[in-house]
């Protein structure tokens, strides 16, 4: 993703040409909200969807508010403090004594640096509600993971069930970052969800 792109309307269009005709859908944490204008933008290509750590709920005039707060400590030169804050509420607990995987996200996080990052600050803070694209004319997955501090597994648990046929997942021990956490796990659960008997597509 560019980082000159500050909506997530923009990113899926700039992604749109590169995807073939029909394809499944994941998105992880800020992924998924691209994977919904995604959605938004081109419906009649998207075969299912998967969201990962995520929500389709747009943010609260308050929760806005916090995230473009943080947009201060990255003009300030305070990315990588901000960052290391967030640490703690981004993996389960036994993760954070993981030196590799605590270096691994060491590196993601200066290689998506703090323009990119500011970028999608924004992006994230302006995205619209987009709950009524999931309604169930697609096979659709949530999924939440068992110790997420960004998107608890109750809230998770609770707007999936307003989507008509949805399938929900829960990948244990791990946090909000349960990609990098329990690969196998979610690559199993996506792998499941794929390969179920779904009626041909139109």
């Amino acid at each position: 993703m560019q980082s000159e792109l500050e909506t997530v309307e923009d990113i899926a269009q700039s992604l749109l040409p590169r995807l073939p005709a029909r394809f499944w859908l994941a998105g992880f944490s800020f992924g998924g909200y691209v994977a919904l204008a995604l959605l938004a933008a081109a419906p009649q290509r998207v075969r299912g969807i998967a969201l990962l750590c995520t929500t389709p709920l747009a943010d609260s005039p308050a929760t806005a508010t916090r995230r473009l707060a943080a947009l201060l400590a990255v003009r300030d030169g305070r990315y990588l403090e901000l960052i290391d804050q967030q640490t703690p509420a981004a993996f389960h607990p036994r993760s954070l004594s993981n030196a590799a995987l605590m270096a691994a996200r060491q590196d993601m996080v200066r290689a998506y640096g703090p323009d990119r990052f500011a970028a999608h600050v924004r992006a994230t803070a302006a995205r619209p509600d987009r709950s009524d694209l999931l309604d169930g004319t697609r096979p659709t997955l949530v999924v939440a993971a068992s110790h997420d501090q960004v998107f608890a597994p109750e809230a998770v648990r609770a707007y999936a069930r307003n989507i008509p046929g949805t399938t929900l997942a829960v990948i244990e021990e791990a946090g909000h970052l349960a990609p990098m956490e329990q690969p196998v796990q979610m690559a199993a659960a996506l792998a499941r969800w794929m390969n179920r008997d779904w009626p041909a597509p139109n």
